[in-house]
């Protein structure tokens, strides 16, 4: 063999434990998947998704990384509202902190939450402030 042919490379989209394990740990993070997967050296979301489909053991870490997001995004929840004062555009922080409430119950829908009456089946979701109090 010539010294400057490459060497076998693994099947291109091949299950990488190593990569499996940073996809889940940036979706735990709260990273989308759809950014995860545009960085360089990560595989296509259709891969992904292969991986899903084929490998057990991936699907219940990919689980497990949906379900810490949901916390994670709950805890930015907390953050945006601690950091509240009376001179914050209460509007824009609702906007944020129902984002992300609508995100979170998707990935982890809370199991005493009440159901709405919705053609989505969705959970209701209510936020209330006291302007007075601003």
């Amino acid at each position: 063999m010539p010294h400057n042919a490459a060497a076998p490379q693994a099947r291109r989209g091949a299950y990488s434990r190593r990569v499996a394990d940073d996809i889940c740990t940036r979706l735990a993070d709260g990273q989308s998947l759809r950014a995860i997967c545009a960085d360089a050296g990560m595989p296509h979301r259709a891969t992904v998704f292969r991986w899903l489909r084929d490998n057990p053991a991936f699907r219940a870490l990919y689980a497990t990384a949906r379900e810490a997001a949901a916390d994670t995004l709950a805890e930015e929840i907390i953050a945006i509202a601690d950091r509240a004062t009376g001179r914050d555009d209460v509007p824009a922080m609702k906007l944020r902190m129902e984002a992300r409430m609508w995100v979170a119950t998707r990935l982890r829908p809370p199991a005493t939450a009440t159901r709405a009456e919705s053609g989505a089946g969705g959970i209701a979701i209510t936020i209330t402030t006291d302007d007075a109090a601003l």
